[in-house]
């Protein structure tokens, strides 16, 4: 146990970035795994990314939200570093082909970075060190919704500071 306290510990101290390519990978690999099921299900899946007792880096189960948010509780066996969710289904009446600024409060509320998949397959990394949402990955690297219209919106750019997604978004 103290071991496990030390390695939380020292871990927090560490800031995640997505250039950490053990955390790119997890989040890659179970957001991939979301996407179908969210276009499905018209919903949300959330959870995070940390290490747990044996100093592995895993990801959370996935919690089920709803149309347009989702909030999972932290899981009491990892020492997180970043967030991870998708975000449903493409719905006109949403501008959910980028971070939302709620997306971007919430992972620095809690000192830990994020991950989001959107309707179109884009692949986002929130740095809350700088308040920065950029593109790992465009349009169809994750499974993308039959429904996704590109362009629907407008022009996506590759980043976003926190102030840009709140004029692009109206916030």
């Amino acid at each position: 146990m103290r071991v496990f306290i030390l390695a939380i510990a020292v871990i927090c101290a560490l800031p995640a970035t997505a250039q950490d390519a053990d955390e790119l990978r997890i989040a890659r690999e179970v957001l991939t795994r979301l996407q179908d099921q969210s276009f499905d299900k018209k919903r949300e899946y959330c959870g995070y990314i940390g290490y747990d007792e044996n100093g592995r880096l895993k990801a959370s189960d996935p919690i089920a939200g709803t149309l347009d948010g989702c909030s999972a509780a932290f899981p009491r066996n990892l020492a997180i570093t970043a967030s991870y969710h998708t975000h449903g289904d493409f719905d006109q009446g949403y501008f959910n082909e980028v971070p939302s600024t709620i997306d971007m409060e919430g992972d620095k509320e809690f000192y830990m970075n994020g991950y989001v998949a959107t309707p179109g397959g884009r692949l986002w990394y929130i740095d809350t060190q700088i308040m920065v949402a950029r593109q790992l990955c465009g349009i169809s690297c994750l499974p993308s919704s039959n429904r996704f219209e590109k362009g629907a919106k407008g022009e996506i750019a590759q980043s976003y500071t926190y102030e840009e997604l709140k004029e692009k978004l109206g916030d």
